[in-house]
């Protein structure tokens, strides 16, 4: 492959575009690619332009960068499609979360699983399919690469109802072995993980040291004689299933019916979450804000988010395509087809995958302890709920994925979650009848 054009589907995004920018001009292999900026906040869209200058000409990238608000114009000729799409999401989250608690429904996040990651999906799915459609016109060759969350129920959507090739991507994996490593006192190069399941619900089949050594038992040993509050849920998860959960306690409490009573309260609901959440963002504006104007001090401080987080991973792969550099992805989000036996062969599952120039090739993880894998498979069938009711605006598929939550314990509440749910986003619901 020559030089590749990479699109960038909702350029305005500070955290996606910083990190996927510097990612891009940091690759030797990638310099001289053509760069296409695509957002529909103009305002934002000139900020993300210019911080693209900024970054090209430091590191002498030679990217040729365009920007448009028309995704059909950007979409002509595309190898990649990076997208990390939203819709007033700051503003939404919090509605998602504050609703339901009202109610009684306690959600820890609110972003993929329970009530608010139910209508999280049912808000973006339609968006990220009809660019899926377009790429289906204009460059069905090309790959899309797909950040936006719920990640597992917006990669079903496009597996399900398109052709479109494509690939989910999450640093969850290297978030966990972030913390891991330090809770074990180690470098953290020199911790290793192997993980399996579903996006934000994955379980490390195998962790190990970098000299080949078997890592688990440090882990149990720790877990078992340290006082310290160290992800509590992941702890009990690890004893009672075999398995330590990944990314942290926080995203598995989504999806498990006792998740939030295990988490400190100062670590749950808008507060302790999103609003710490949007504090980081804030912080990632400040740093863009600035670069874009021509000031390049905070490239440090953002060359150690780069090393501990792995935010970049789409540049990873794409750079790995391109040159044919054969590298090992921990996380990729792609239709099962025996990945893990034992669960559906049409779900999204997150496992490894081996990037090279003949593209992604998932690892085979075998099959998942039985007690994890019902675990998952309740969220696989919530899921296909969740993306027919986002595709067909069926209230009745809507209500019974709510029903077969794992978090949600009562019928009559969970209609009254519902109808309050859908009248503050029914601006944002148009296919919601």
């Amino acid at each position: 492959m020559g030089k590749p054009k990479i699109v960038l589907m909702g350029a305005g995004s500070t955290q996606f575009s910083l990190i996927t920018i510097y990612d891009i001009v940091r690759h030797p292999n990638l310099h001289g690619s053509t760069l296409v900026l695509v957002d529909i906040d103009k305002e934002k869209l000139r900020l993300t332009g210019e911080l693209a200058k900024q970054l090209n000409e430091k590191f002498k990238a030679k990217l040729k960068i365009e920007s448009t608000l028309d995704r059909k114009i950007a979409l002509d000729g595309a190898d990649f499609i990076i997208s990390a799409v939203e819709v007033e999401r700051e503003k939404c989250w919090k509605l998602d979360c504050e609703i339901p608690l009202r109610y009684g429904i306690k959600q820890v996040v609110g972003e993929c699983g329970g009530p608010g990651g139910l209508f999280h999906a049912l808000r973006i799915i339609p968006i990220v399919l009809e660019i899926c459609r377009d790429v289906e016109d204009i460059c069905p060759s090309a790959l899309f690469i797909n950040y936006t969350n719920p990640m597992t129920r917006v990669c079903r959507a496009i597996s399900r109802y398109t052709k479109v090739k494509f690939v989910g991507l999450c640093y969850g994996i290297y978030f966990q072995l972030a913390a891991l490593s330090k809770f074990l006192g180690v470098k953290l190069q020199d911790l290793d993980a192997k993980a399996a399941g579903l996006n934000h619900f994955t379980w490390i089949t195998d962790l190990r040291f970098k000299d080949g050594r078997d890592a688990y038992p440090l882990l149990r040993e720790k877990l078992r004689q340290t006082e310290d509050y160290f992800q509590p849920l992941c702890r009990e998860m690890y004893f009672k299933f075999g398995l330590y959960p990944s990314p942290s306690d926080g995203h598995i409490a989504e999806f498990l019916s006792f998740g939030y009573d295990k988490m400190k309260p100062e670590e749950r609901g808008y507060e302790g979450w999103i609003k710490p959440y949007y504090s980081h963002l804030q912080g990632l504006q400040k740093m863009a804000t600035s670069i874009a104007n021509g000031d390049l001090s905070p490239l440090k401080e953002l060359e150690h988010t780069w090393e501990m987080y792995k935010e970049g991973q789409a540049i990873d792969l794409v750079n790995a395509m391109v040159a044919n550099e054969r590298y090992l992805e921990l996380a990729v989000n792609v239709p099962n087809e025996g990945h893990i036996m034992n669960l559906p062969q049409y779900a999204v599952v997150e496992v490894p995958a081996l990037i090279d120039g003949g593209g992604i090739h998932p690892l085979s993880m075998g099959c998942l302890p039985r007690g994890i894998a019902s675990l998952c498979l309740t969220q696989i069938n919530v899921g296909e709920l969740n993306v027919e009711a986002a595709v067909t605006g069926s209230r009745e598929l809507t209500l019974q994925a709510m029903l077969i939550d794992p978090v949600v314990n009562n019928m009559d509440v969970a209609e009254k979650v519902f109808n309050e749910l859908l009248k503050v986003h029914a601006s944002l619901l148009p296919e919601l009848k």
